[in-house]
């Protein structure tokens, strides 16, 4: 079938251009909240579900640890909850059978960060609020944007009738946030997978065939707790987080000058250290007014592809086991540090690739501007697709701010053009 040009897809998403709109603030107005182990996607995977369903598609449900041999798979993240019906959605566009079209996967994550620290100023992290051209609400740009998207630019093309002769799959899955990924995880090994995945993460209008991998974990610094009654001194582990922490700067600077990528060039891809929580109590433990026996800083590490876990563990153990015994606070004390989470893969799709070279092409065709092409400062679930689901993966999602912050926002105008965009990338592919 002779996919619909440029003009028809262009006019179809002015003509829906509220809907859309509307649809993303739907969508937004769901508390769909990770906080592990336990996460509120049901309901907005629900709305998914139906609006998946009205259009003919093929749909399922399943819960993460449905998933046959997930449990025992190296990328499965243990501990979390699916008991309260967290389960992804998954919806395919048959092709026509004829063989002559490759399939598609547009995917994306409904769970989003919770809302806190409450200092959300434009409006209720869960109200959303149009504002000149930005859409303002908690997932608004990480990721209910992006879905919004790809959805509608999938039923732009079945309206204008557009038939598939691939097939074409769109899904939203759970428990991507904090690590997650069983989700995703989930629906490569349910057999969910195509000759292209897109993925929809805010990429700020960049064409990304890579994304950062991120390591996290905690470094614990022990001593020995009380009250220094009878006038000795005692070394306080709160003093070694401190300089822990200035140490921490030093490690980034050692980093960022050893690592390098040609996907990842410029300030805004630099690499990044994270110190995101400090505690010295262990969890329903009383806290007594003295010297405590640790402190435990929780820190993130991002790098680039082609970086190693194990690699990565050996340089920066050797880097605070040499400050534990030579700097004059730190020797005070024993440290280790614990690897929390796992390991958040790094991941490169060839930037030449035909899928890549689809994607740009799509992109070109229907905002007329050659779309920049880079790696994705930030980590995400792209290894899994990559890896498990054995296809070549791309992420493509709209400009915002304030991810995983108040006031998060996502551009409007972004949002119309990638509909467009993915429909013209959807029929050139799977046509």
């Amino acid at each position: 079938m002779t996919p619909p040009d440029q003009e028809a897809i262009c006019a179809a998403v002015a003509r829906h251009r509220d809907e859309i709109l509307e649809w993303t603030k739907a969508l937004i107005r769901f508390p769909s909240e990770n906080r592990p182990p336990h996460g509120a996607e049901k309901e907005a995977q629900e709305f998914v579900l139906a609006a998946c369903g009205k259009l003919g598609w093929e749909t399922g449900t399943f819960a993460p640890d449905e998933a046959e041999g997930i449990q025992n798979h190296p990328s499965f993240l243990p501990g979390r909850n699916y008991d309260n019906g967290r389960k992804n959605v998954v919806a395919v566009w048959r092709g026509d059978g004829t063989g002559r079209g490759r399939s598609i996967l547009f995917s994306g994550h409904t769970d989003v960060a919770p809302y806190e620290p409450d200092d959300w100023k434009v409006c209720r992290p869960y109200e959303p609020v149009v504002k000149g051209k930005r859409l303002y609400g908690r997932g608004s740009c990480d990721m209910k944007g992006g879905i919004a998207a790809s959805f509608w630019g999938l039923r732009i093309l079945a309206e204008l009738g557009w038939r598939p002769a691939g097939d074409v799959i769109f899904e939203t899955v759970v428990d991507e946030e904090f690590a997650g990924g069983n989700g995703t995880l989930a629906s490569r090994l349910a057999g969910y997978n195509a000759d292209l995945a897109v993925l929809t993460e805010p990429t700020r209008m960049e064409v990304c065939p890579a994304c950062l991998g991120a390591f996290l974990g905690d470094l614990v610094i022990k001593g020995k707790g009380g009250m220094p009654y009878m006038g000795s001194a005692i070394p306080n582990p709160i003093t070694g987080a401190a300089r822990a922490i200035e140490l921490f700067s030093a490690w980034e600077e050692k980093w960022r000058n050893e690592n390098s990528h040609p996907l990842f060039e410029g300030p805004d891809k630099i690499l990044n250290v994270v110190l995101w929580h400090v505690d010295s109590t262990n969890e329903g433990e009383f806290t007594q007014m003295g010297t405590p026996l640790f402190t435990k800083i929780a820190w993130i590490t991002w790098c680039y592809p082609g970086m190693t876990e194990k690699r990565f563990l050996e340089e920066f153990e050797r880097f605070w086991t040499t400050h534990a015994s030579e700097d004059d606070v730190l020797k005070q004390f024993d440290m280790k540090i614990d690897r929390t989470y796992h390991y958040v893969k790094a991941w490169e799709t060839d930037a030449g690739s035909p899928a890549v070279n689809a994607v740009t092409e799509a992109f070109r065709r229907f905002t007329g501007t050659e779309p920049p092409v880079g790696g994705a400062a930030f980590s995400c679930d792209l290894a899994i697709y990559g890896e498990a689901g054995g296809m070549p993966s791309v992420i493509l999602g709209p400009r915002g701010d304030n991810l995983h912050a108040s006031d998060e926002w996502v551009n409007i105008d972004d949002i119309l053009d990638l509909t467009g965009i993915f429909a013209l990338l959807a029929a050139s592919w799977s046509g």
